[in-house]
């Protein structure tokens, strides 16, 4: 009887130390380890070299250290006295698992239709044909917010990287007047130096195949 007892004591123990390995598990560990190094957010940002002729970086502000943190870091490209631009953004999450949670949801809540008229699904253009051959997961899609634009997604590892593109091209999508942004075919440069500097930042290599755009 003793003996049983003890089992069963033994037993409830072994459940109890499973079940807090399971729960640390969850929130401290099982996480994907990130293989790429800690650079700071700053130095994935683009500088105007790919963008047409004009396109300048923009200044942040009065206060620079809004735009250029550890682990964010931010940067407009325009011309001077016209209002199409272009924003980048740069993450660095702690773990791979925050990045692709973040891919995901920017993937699902800012390619679809928004709120406001005229809008439509943010689409992969039949005009690009790049597809990343480093990032582990990419998306280039676009449509209208009001305005024509193309919004592009990286996932390096546990790093996140978002553009937003002001396009010209108003009278392709059904509108009035002439826009002031990029010429569609002029955003594929910048794709290719996303990749080209996350390579040499990261010390990425090309894979075998192409990041697939669903």
């Amino acid at each position: 009887m003793i003996l049983s007892t003890r089992l069963r004591t033994v037993g409830m123990g072994v459940v109890v130390l499973a079940l807090l390995a399971t729960n640390c598990a969850v929130l401290f560990g099982d996480q994907e380890p990130t293989s790429l190094p800690n650079v700071p957010a700053p130095e994935l940002l683009l500088d105007s070299q790919p963008f047409p002729k004009g396109w300048e970086v923009d200044p942040c502000g009065p206060d620079p250290s809004r735009c250029f943190r550890e682990s964010y870091a931010t940067r407009s490209f325009g011309r001077f006295a016209i209002p199409g631009h272009v924003l980048q953004h740069v993450y660095r999450f702690g773990n791979v698992a925050a990045a692709k949670a973040k891919y995901q949801r920017v993937r699902e809540v800012d390619f679809g239709k928004g709120r406001n008229e005229p809008s439509s699904e943010f689409l992969p253009p039949a005009e690009i044909a790049y597809r990343s051959p480093i990032a582990d997961e990419y998306h280039l899609g676009c449509g209208v917010d009001i305005v024509p634009a193309c919004k592009a997604i990286f996932r390096y590892g546990h790093y996140f990287i978002d553009f937003y593109f002001d396009l010209d091209s108003y009278r392709e999508y059904g509108l009035d007047s002439e826009g002031d942004g990029l010429k569609i075919e002029e955003i594929e440069l910048i794709l290719r130096a996303m990749d080209e500097r996350a390579a040499v930042v990261l010390g990425l290599r090309p894979r075998a195949e192409p990041t697939k755009t669903p």
